[in-house]
């Protein structure tokens, strides 16, 4: 078996699934092991904006309909491309309503604040119908200092500058590709709480955000009948806020319909070997897997597949 590299004329490497099942996860056939699971490439993310040059999701055929108490998860392996001459923002995950205009289609999005050094979680169905929550990483005060240990972007025991923010030139805790793992999970509640609401960068909790209560104004209704459209490193209604600088890379891609508890997050983060998901102990609540190895296909059976346009393109790590 271990010399058999075509099934039926066709190449191994070229297939996906076998009877629905993504190949990666098939352990064992004929009592030898299969082990086709890869990692060498992600998606590199256009510092051009727009459609043409995203990679989205136009339709998600009804895998993420989240609302604003629905528990859920997302979590990437990002290498940062953007300097400090963004001096703006970036998004990095970003969801809204199919046909989205604007950000208050029942919008969740993640994204960084360059010019602030803060990393940003937020759902909101309305201008003043929003909650959020942010944290930061070059302040040693308070709840502040755990997020500074987690992401390594500043060590030192003083107050940060510029050169302690998350930069293409300053990573922190990344391995030695340049990725991190970075997990959000939302409970159940609609709320920015930092019991609601969790950030971990690589294995490790990054503490209460700024906002012990949450932020935010007004409250949040979002609905779940409609399909949503999804963004990597850009938002998700006008496909702008792709950063700058070299293009930023995004692999490992995966949406999860509840709350990773630490240990899982832990387990996915696997010591910082990005994984074959479908060995995940949690992998029956996994709604969305991408890995990047060569297109937008997602390994979930069933699950919507990303487009790659323009100068956005798998390339190696």
């Amino acid at each position: 078996m271990a010399d058999i590299n075509k099934i039926i004329s066709v190449a191994a490497t070229a297939i996906n699934k076998v009877s629905g099942v993504a190949i990666s996860g098939i352990a064992n056939v004929f009592g030898q092991i299969i082990s086709l699971f890869t990692d060498d490439n992600a998606v590199a993310k256009s510092i051009t904006t727009g459609t043409g040059q995203a990679v989205y999701i136009a339709d998600s055929n009804g895998s993420y309909r989240f609302d604003h108490n629905d528990p859920f998860t997302v979590s990437f392996w990002i290498k940062v491309g953007w300097d400090t001459n963004l001096n703006t923002n970036t998004h990095l995950f970003s969801s809204s309503d199919v046909s989205a205009t604007s950000a208050n289609a029942d919008t969740f999005r993640i994204w960084f604040d360059e010019s602030n050094n803060r990393l940003y979680a937020e759902w909101r169905s309305g201008s003043t119908a929003k909650k959020q929550n942010f944290w930061f990483f070059h302040s040693p005060d308070g709840n502040y200092n755990t997020a500074r240990l987690a992401s390594g972007l500043h060590p030192g025991s003083g107050t940060g500058g510029a050169a302690t923010y998350w930069l293409s030139t300053n990573r922190g805790n990344a391995n030695a590709d340049g990725y991190t793992l970075i997990t959000f999970t939302r409970g159940t509640t609609n709320s920015g709480a930092s019991s609601n609401l969790k950030l971990y960068w690589n294995a490790s909790d990054c503490g209460v955000g700024f906002y012990a209560s949450g932020g935010g104004s007004g409250t949040p209704a979002m609905g779940n009948t409609t399909d949503k459209q999804i963004a990597l490193g850009s938002s998700s209604w006008t496909f702008h806020k792709c950063g700058n600088n070299d293009e930023t890379k995004f692999n490992g891609v995966t949406i999860w319909d509840r709350v990773l508890t630490s240990s899982e997050v832990t387990e996915l983060y696997n010591s910082g070997a990005p994984m074959d998901v479908s060995g995940h102990s949690a992998y029956s609540d996994c709604s969305g897997w991408w890995n990047f190895e060569s297109d937008g296909s997602n390994e979930v059976v069933g699950g919507p597949d990303f487009t790659i346009a323009g100068n956005s393109n798998t390339e190696a790590k």
